[in-house]
């Protein structure tokens, strides 16, 4: 009875032992290798310090990471399906992972970042190629000056981009929507600056998150605090490569950004932007009721010319009438 007893123990044991082995490997979907340095993992308002290189770490929605100096690492979202590489002084967070997309928070450093596309619909393809159409318009501005004058107004074209996005980052200063791409973010305290390296990339302020624009490959934008985004410029492939491998932000140092708007300015353009239709529909709708009246003017007068013709023929006919009587 008692060995029988023991082994029912044993096996229950056994069967919690391979469930804590088997779970991690079924929710090692998002995790964390270390190549170099050290890093802050804080979950649960608890805090561990993680300095073996080469082992891979599950991460929970809602950590956090902070990274030292000299630091080097490797996030992996959804079975490596979206990369991410955080480098030195960087404070990162997993707002939330789920199945429809990811959403996470950058607030210092540097993050290089490779997110799997998502699938386009035809109208969702239609749409692309509209405003691809409307950016290599634009991929002249930075040549002068003097040509970023109109350019705004270009962008006010595609600034509500109202597409599905599988991925989005948040910083202090701005918010970059992802549907599929490889792009570089770097966060200050004030400012963020994007560069795009294949695909297409939206950013867009805090104060005003439905004015984006969108970023494409080998382009870079910033948002300063108190401004939207800039007018995208196109980047060398040197000047590339150095933010791509540099720390923190770096290798943006040499980039001449474009011109940005203050967010009242945008904030009073877009609310102008939506009474204005509604403004043109009431003229249109007064120009129509007016034509209404001039034309019923016109019937009236007819009709009343048509009344006076019809009497004047029969008070003819009436005098004829009376005349033929009388003989």
């Amino acid at each position: 009875m008692l060995e029988s007893k023991n082994k029912k123990l044993f096996f229950i044991g056994l069967s919690w032992f391979g469930l804590i082995l088997i779970n991690p490997i079924l929710e090692a979907k998002n995790f964390m290798e270390l190549h170099k340095g050290t890093v802050k993992l804080i979950r649960n308002d608890e805090s561990r310090i993680l300095k073996k290189t080469g082992e891979e770490f599950l991460l929970l929605a809602g950590d956090r990471l902070q990274t030292g100096q000299n630091t080097n690492l490797s996030l992996y979202l959804k079975d490596k399906e979206n990369t991410i590489k955080l480098f030195s002084n960087s404070f990162f967070k997993l707002e939330e992972l789920a199945k429809e997309g990811n959403s996470v928070s950058l607030m210092t450093g540097k993050g290089n970042f490779k997110v799997k596309p998502i699938e386009d619909t035809k109208s969702e393809q239609v749409e692309n190629d509209s405003i691809s159409k409307t950016n290599k318009e634009n991929k002249s501005v930075e040549k002068s000056k003097s040509k970023f004058s109109g350019q705004f107004e270009k962008l006010t074209k595609s600034k509500i981009i109202r597409r599905k996005k599988r991925f989005s980052i948040r910083t202090v200063s701005a918010v970059v929507g992802v549907r599929g791409t490889e792009f570089v973010v770097a966060p200050t305290d004030d400012s963020t600056k994007v560069l795009g390296l294949s695909g297409e990339v939206t950013l867009a302020s805090p104060e005003v998150p439905n004015y984006e624009i969108p970023v494409l490959a080998n382009q870079a934008s910033h948002v300063n605090e108190g401004s939207g985004p800039s007018v995208p410029v196109t980047v060398t492939p040197a000047e590339s490569e150095k933010i791509v491998s540099g720390e923190g932000s770096e290798g943006f140092n040499e980039v001449k950004f474009g011109p940005s708007e203050l967010i009242s300015t945008i904030q009073q353009r877009l609310q102008n932007d939506d009474e204005t239709p509604q403004f043109q529909d009431e003229q249109d709708e007064t120009g129509r009721f007016l034509e209404q009246l001039d034309r019923l003017e016109e019937l009236e007068s007819i009709v009343e010319n048509a009344e006076n013709t019809i009497y004047s023929t029969k008070q003819k006919i009436l005098t004829l009438s009376v005349s033929f009587t009388n003989r």
